[in-house]
């Protein structure tokens, strides 16, 4: 069977033949690619390869990162590059510092300005945002089946790198708007009615300025933030509260993890206890300072962190750390055992820079 994807006859021979190569090689070129020419960038962007990519069966699960750098105005989005048939290693056992076959790649303007890359999946609907720092009104929809993104009713405020979450068929947006539209700083669209309504002001001690993610725990919205505090959203009271920092958490095949500064641990519904994940003594030992960040990668638990490096002669840096490990409950015990597949380096930062966020989709 041939794999070639027809194409809309608006497209030209020569774009037909780009489309069906750009839908057959990894996503983690298209940055770069969306720089080379017009035609590419077009092409890049364009819902016919989302569709040609679908048809394939040549999706992938991809991890972007938002990072504020001293030297940018404004936040830069980076993207993780794997270099495809490469075999990766756990660098953690080597004393060599090096950057390879896996590396955050920073991510054009020109690319990720057109793309909604936060999305958030409601039944067989998929809603999103653009993270892109130009404010915004609108928020996009598509149908898992056609895979066509179309706008819905305009947002109350325009917002710039906002975040959302959905709880009981209502899509909670939050952030991304300035000081004057304090009043609106979150708002609420119903899916069923297809309307906007305000949040109450939470007021100016947990207007977050930079939010990292949205959880919905127990019914309730936690808004985790880069600052020194979070705070959480009580739908039915209609009330905001301020609540304690927490470790970052995510789902993997129902169960919850967490990751500290001192140990990765997993929830045991059966215990009603967090338990440590045995295995990572040297993921552990290595992360004991700075920035942590994890991701349900493809059923795996993916750790970002980061390290200071000093070297003579010249100014402190961070070397930003991503770790990927194979998850194992093992049969009658109550252990979860983690495998390190591969570990490096993957960007080199200034030391003041500020991690502020990572988004995970599959496209």
């Amino acid at each position: 069977m041939s794999s070639e994807v027809a194409s809309p006859s608006f497209l030209s021979l020569p774009d037909e033949i780009i489309l069906n190569c750009l839908a057959h090689i990894s996503r983690s070129y298209y940055p770069k690619l969306s720089i080379v020419c017009k035609t590419f960038r077009t092409l890049i962007v364009s819902h016919e390869l989302n569709v040609a990519r679908w048809h394939l069966k040549t999706q992938e699960t991809f991890l972007n990162v938002c990072l504020q750098l001293p030297d940018c105005p404004r936040p830069s989005m980076f993207a993780l590059w794997i270099k495809p048939g490469q075999i990766l290693t756990n660098h953690l056992e080597k004393n060599e510092r090096s950057i390879g076959d896996t590396r955050l790649v920073q991510i054009p303007s020109s690319y990720y300005n057109n793309v909604p890359n936060y999305l958030i999946r409601v039944g067989s609907e998929v809603y999103g945002l653009r993270q892109r720092n130009d404010p915004s009104f609108n928020m996009f929809v598509c149908n898992k089946g056609d895979l066509y993104w179309r706008k819905v009713l305009n947002m109350t405020v325009a917002r710039a790198r906002a975040l959302a979450h959905v709880l009981n068929g209502k899509i909670y947006v939050m952030g991304g708007c300035g000081d004057e539209e304090s009043a609106n700083w979150g708002e609420v669209f119903d899916i069923n009615t297809q309307t906007w309504e305000p949040l109450p002001d939470p007021g100016a001690e947990l207007r977050f300025s930079s939010i990292r993610r949205i959880e919905v725990i127990q019914g309730k919205l936690y808004v985790r933030s880069n600052e020194m505090k979070d705070s959480v959203y009580d739908p039915k009271e209609g009330k905001w509260d301020v609540t304690l920092k927490s470790p970052v958490q995510c789902s993997i095949d129902n169960v919850q993890y967490y990751c500290d500064k001192q140990s990765c641990c997993w929830y045991d519904t059966n215990s009603k206890k967090w338990r440590e994940v045995k295995g990572l003594d040297m993921l552990n030992k290595n992360r004991r300072c700075g920035m942590i960040e994890i991701a349900n990668y493809d059923g795996k638990l993916l750790v970002l962190w980061d390290k200071y490096f000093v070297h003579p002669g010249t100014c402190q840096i961070k070397d930003i750390w991503c770790a990927v490990i194979a998850l194992e409950r093992r049969v009658g015990s109550d252990e979860v055992w983690g495998n390190i597949e591969w570990a490096n380096i993957v960007l080199t930062v200034p030391s003041s820079y500020v991690f502020m966020r990572s988004l995970l989709y599959w496209a």
